[in-house]
Formats: C-alpha cells, structure tokens, sequence
C-alpha cells in the first residue's frame, strides 16, 4: 500500500513539474498594436503569420487608457510595436516603452493622416502596415504586398457600396455638427459639417451655448458624438437644445459589439447615422 502511495505522489509532482513551465509562461506575441484599427490590418494581411495583440482597448480613448503591468510585460517579450503617429509621444506608450525595457523590440510608426475608418485613409494604412510588416519579416514581405493589394480593392469595393447607400438618401443635404474626432469621417460620409467641437471635459459652457446658436441657425439635423471620447451627455443636451438628434460612432474596429473588422464597423457607423437621420425626417419633418 505504502508502495502505491509514494509511486502516486512521484507521479503527481512529475506531472506538476511538467505543467508548470506552461502556466508560468510570460505573455507574449510577435506584435503589439496600438490600436485595433491596426490589429484588424496585421491579422488580415499576415493571416496567421504573425501573432498580434491590441494594446489600447477598442472602445477607450487611446490618450487615456492606463497601461497594465500585463502590457509590460507582454512588450517586454515580444518582436514589434506598431503604433500610429499620433500615438508615438503619449505618455502611456513612452512610459510602456521604457518600462518594458526591451532592447531587442522594433518600434515601427505608421505616418498615415487622417481618420482611418474613411476608406482611402484605410487604404493608405493598409499600403503602410504590409511594408512595415515586409521589412520586419523579410521573408515573407511578397506575400504581405500581395495580400495587401487584395485588401485594398475590397477597401475601395466597400467605400463605394457605403457611399452609395449614403448618397441614396441624399446626406450632403443634411447639415450636421460632429465630434472632431469623427469630423474626418464624418466629411468623407459626405455631410454638410457646420461646426466640430472637442471632447466633453475641454468645453466650456459659453462654448457650448454658441453651439448651440450656431447650429439652430443652421438647421442641423444630427449632432455626431465620437464612442472613444466617453460620456455623451453633452451631445445629448446639446441635441435637445437644437431640436437635432444625438447619434454615437466609433473610430476603431470593435468598439461596438460584433465590429471587429474595419467592414464591420464602418457597416455600423453607417447603420447608425442612416437610423438617426431616419428618426430627425420622422421627428421633425
């Protein structure tokens, strides 16, 4: 019986001792993306090649998101950050960056203008990422471009069926003011932009009350409020005020459920904008 008994607990801590190297293994990844509009790029264009990770959470502001010791960590042990140029002198990607103490990590910055949720500026971060990822891996750079090329004419493809479900109800004749984080989507969808205000904390009540003047003047249908920028109840009284209705959208893929493909959320942004100016002509002729 004794015999039985230690040969069980032997065979208990050799299991243990194999099992531990997994349940201790260190978070990692071949790249971290700094949001998940680049995520959405590396995982479509490398298609299993490379493992990628987001850092910044789809639905928060990437200027305000507080980095984990999880993050640390994983930067510490992976290949590639890969960042927007907005984001390379925030505080919370320099700080990870020197935190992560990671001398062998390549940082790449993608320089592309503009909101990438409107396709040519998507098509352009598209075109960026798969040179970014050829020089990273060398060996597979051909394959990146070719998958980069395909992606672009679905990009292309798809801004021209959104387009036109948007011309279709006639949105350059809709006057609206928006976020100015979605200003530049918000102008490529084809809207009359009267004016663009900033994020809830940074205005001011008399900023707020000319907006309102300005925008009943003008007879704006749809105040456009940014998803990342967090709380909408200014856009939601200042909607009020106008006689307008108040509709949110998101700047990154993911941000709302089931969006976690670019396709997907610019299908949902759209959705939302084409509901909100269904309900202002029903609401107010």
């Amino acid at each position: 019986m004794k015999g039985k008994i230690l040969a069980s607990i032997i065979t208990a801590l050799l299991l243990a001792a194999l099992l531990l190297p997994l349940s201790c293994s260190r978070p990692s990844a071949d790249v971290v993306a700094g949001s998940s509009l680049i995520t959405d790029i590396v995982q479509d264009i490398a298609d299993g090649k490379l493992e990628v990770r987001t850092l910044i959470p789809p639905g928060m502001c990437p200027g305000h998101y507080d980095v984990k010791p999880s993050d640390v960590e994983t930067l510490a042990n992976s290949k590639v950050l890969i960042i927007h140029n907005w984001q390379q002198n925030m505080k919370n990607i320099t700080g990870l960056i020197e935190a992560a103490d990671n001398p062998d990590l390549i940082i790449k910055v993608i320089d592309v203008k503009g909101n990438w949720m409107a396709p040519l500026v998507q098509a352009e971060a598209v075109d960026k990422i798969a040179q970014a990822l050829g020089e990273i891996d060398q060996g597979n750079s051909a394959y990146y471009q070719e998958k980069a090329a395909t992606r672009t004419q679905a990009i292309l493809a798809k801004g021209e069926e959104v387009k036109n479900r948007l011309r279709e109800v006639k949105v350059e004749e809709v006057k609206v003011i928006c976020a100015d984080m979605q200003a530049g989507f918000v102008k490529w969808a084809g809207f009359d932009i009267v004016a663009t205000y900033g994020r809830p904390e940074d205005l001011s009540v008399a900023g707020v009350e000319k907006l309102v003047v300005e925008a009943k003047d003008a007879g704006v249908a749809l105040v456009i409020d940014n998803l990342q920028s967090g709380t909408t109840a200014t856009s939601e009284a200042m909607a009020k005020d106008i006689g307008a209705i108040q509709v949110t959208i998101s700047n990154f893929p993911g941000g709302f459920e089931d969006t976690e493909t670019w396709e997907k959320a610019i299908d949902k942004n759209v959705d939302l904008l084409l509901q909100a100016l269904t309900q202002y002509r029903e609401q107010y002729g």
